[in-house]
């Protein structure tokens, strides 16, 4: 358990950093095959990635956006 806020905050910082790095990571690899699939058929296929980087970026974007630590500590003006 963690012993204070802070520390609870800063571990919820670090876990949302590690998913977005991996979310960007597996985005573009994702990416890079699709490129390659498409370069070396010489025809366009449906952008799969799209998926991972639309759906996972918008959990994401709200996952930062509703962070705890962005809110006002009660009673501090």
């Amino acid at each position: 358990m963690p012993e204070s806020i802070d520390e609870a905050r800063s571990k919820g910082g670090l876990t949302r950093w590690i998913v977005t790095v991996v979310w960007a990571i597996v985005g573009g690899a994702q990416f890079v095959i699709w490129l390659l699939m498409c370069l070396i058929t010489m025809s366009f296929k449906a952008p799969f990635w799209l998926w991972t980087i639309g759906i996972g970026g918008v959990v994401l974007l709200l996952w930062w956006y509703l962070d705890p630590a962005r809110r006002p500590r009660e009673g501090s003006e």
